[in-house]
C-alpha cells in the first residue's frame, strides 16, 4: 500500500471530521467514542482507526473522499442507489435523466396513464356535446 496516499487519506478524513462531524467537540475529542476521543485523530502505525458514525454520516458529504477512503481501507458498501421506481420502489439503472420506472412498471403505468387520459377524453367530448345541442 502506498503510504504518501494512506496518509493523505487519513489528513483529509481528520479535516472532514473537524470541519463536519456533528460529535466531533475539538481538541481530538469526540462525543460518542469510548474514551472521549475521536478515533480519525488516533496516530497508528497500521491502516488506521475507522469509526463507524464517521463513515455512515460523514463521508457520504465528499463523494470522491468517501470513494478513495473505501477503496484504502477495504470497506464495502458507499452510497445507497438514488434512482427507485416510482411505482415498485426497486433500484433502476437510469438510461435517461427523465426515467421514473422500472422496465417492469414502465409498461403498466403507460397503460394506466393512456386508459386516464381516454376516460378524460371521452368525458370531455360528452360535456361539449351537449352543450352544444
Amino acid at each position: 500500500m502506498n503510504q504518501r496516499r494512506l496518509q493523505s487519506v487519513k489528513s483529509k478524513a481528520k479535516k472532514l471530521a473537524k470541519e463536519n462531524c456533528a460529535n466531533y467537540t475539538g481538541a481530538g475529542q469526540c462525543l460518542v467514542a469510548c474514551g472521549g476521543r475521536c478515533l480519525l485523530t488516533y496516530e497508528s502505525d497500521g491502516i488506521g482507526n475507522i469509526c463507524p458514525y464517521f463513515i455512515v454520516s460523514v463521508l457520504p458529504a465528499d463523494h470522491e473522499m468517501e470513494t478513495e477512503y473505501r477503496e484504502i481501507f477495504d470497506i464495502p458498501g458507499g452510497t445507497p442507489p438514488k434512482d427507485l421506481c416510482n411505482e415498485c420502489g426497486r433500484t433502476i439503472e437510469r438510461s435517461s435523466n427523465r426515467q421514473k420506472y422500472c422496465g417492469e412498471c414502465r409498461e403498466s403505468v403507460r397503460k394506466t396513464k393512456e386508459r386516464q387520459r381516454q376516460k378524460e377524453k371521452r368525458l370531455g367530448n360528452a360535456i361539449k356535446r351537449t352543450h352544444l345541442g
